[in-house]
């Protein structure tokens, strides 16, 4: 019974990750109006996220459980509160990039997690989602991973030219 538990624990911690990481695309989509091709992978990637929330919700039940709520309350004001973190800076698109790296990289992992512990416990249709999940993040890590060089020297260019 622990290990269920856990397990509940584990699939609430990420959809509250996931509605975080909703606030925090949005803020970041927000602050990419010079740079529209990351702005629209961005995009694309807030409806795989928007995905993202309903698989983890969708877990949770199916294993008879209840979305927690003060988890639910908690990432979306601390998705909120990170998503505008950069703005208080002039490099804020390389740092909202180098969020996102971090972020899809945490991710991955996290689902890695998971599916060790839904594997564990036979849990199949956990399984299923949070592979899904997990591949769709590695594509956006990947991606952002290779915009890093050529997004700081854009902003470099344009933003710091003498």
């Amino acid at each position: 019974m622990k290990q269920r538990d856990e397990l509940i624990s584990w699939l609430n911690d990420a959809y509250a990750m996931e509605l975080s990481n909703m606030k925090i695309l949005e803020a970041h989509i927000d602050d990419m109006d010079a740079f529209p091709e990351i702005k629209a992978r961005l995009q694309q990637h807030l409806g795989e996220t928007r995905q993202h929330a309903e698989r983890m919700k969708k877990c949770i039940e199916s294993i008879g459980a209840k979305v927690s709520r003060s988890k639910v309350g908690f990432g979306k004001v601390l998705g909120m509160l990170q998503g505008r973190s950069s703005s208080l800076f002039n490099d804020e698109v390389v740092k909202d990039v180098l969020s996102e790296s971090a972020t899809e990289h945490f991710e991955v992992a996290s689902y890695r997690s998971l599916i060790a512990a839904a594997e564990q416990l036979g849990e199949t249709r956990v399984i299923e989602a949070c592979q899904q999940n997990m591949q769709e993040d590695m594509a956006m890590a990947d991606w952002v991973d290779g915009q890093v060089p050529a997004l700081t020297r854009r902003f470099m260019d344009t933003q710091l030219a003498e």
